[in-house]
This record gives C-alpha cells, structure tokens and sequence, in this order.
C-alpha cells in the first residue's frame, strides 16, 4: 500500500466460538474515499455490503476496530452469532443452508 488515503483492501479474519479451535472466515473491504471513487470511475454502481469506509487505511487501527465490534457482539448459539457477524463481513457459509 503506497499511500494510505488511497486504497481498497480486502480484510480477511477468521472467528469462531470462544474456546474451539478454528473459525470462519468473514471478509470485509476496506475502502478510503479516494479509493472508492476510482472505483466508481470503472464500475459506475456498487453495492456496499460488506464495505468500511476509513479516511486512510491503517491496518492495525482498523483490525481493532473490527475487533472490538465483532467481540460485542451477543448470541445464545455460535450459528445465531455468525450472523450477526455476517453484518459486518460476508461470512464463508452466509447462504449455506442445511
């Protein structure tokens, strides 16, 4: 990343329930205005689900601040739990269905 108020990554994070071993992974674009804009310069529509917008990409702040949102989060089951993490990145089994 050259310069940190223009880029569009993908964060990539596995979670699973507390105490397990292993995770799921949920992805999240990161997107700094500059970035999105040269986006929209190819791709005329987007769809933002799974997009956070930061004024500058600073890995590190960012990873702590998804963090702490997903560590927030409450549910009686780990399947009812990954999908509210869902919300914020799509998640590998989002429309998995048994």
């Amino acid at each position: 990343m050259d310069d940190p108020a223009d880029a569009c990554e993908l964060l990539e994070m596995y979670v699973g329930p507390q105490g397990e071993a292993g995770g799921e992974l949920f992805q999240l674009t990161v997107c700094t205005p500059s970035a999105l804009a040269e986006q929209l310069r190819h791709h005329p529509f987007l769809i933002g689900r799974h997009w956070l917008f930061v004024a500058e990409l600073q890995p590190d702040r960012v990873t702590e601040w998804v963090s702490d949102r997903i560590a927030a989060l409450e549910a009686p089951s780990w399947r009812e739990l990954a999908e509210k993490i869902g919300r914020i990145g799509y998640g590998e089994f989002e429309d998995y269905t048994d």
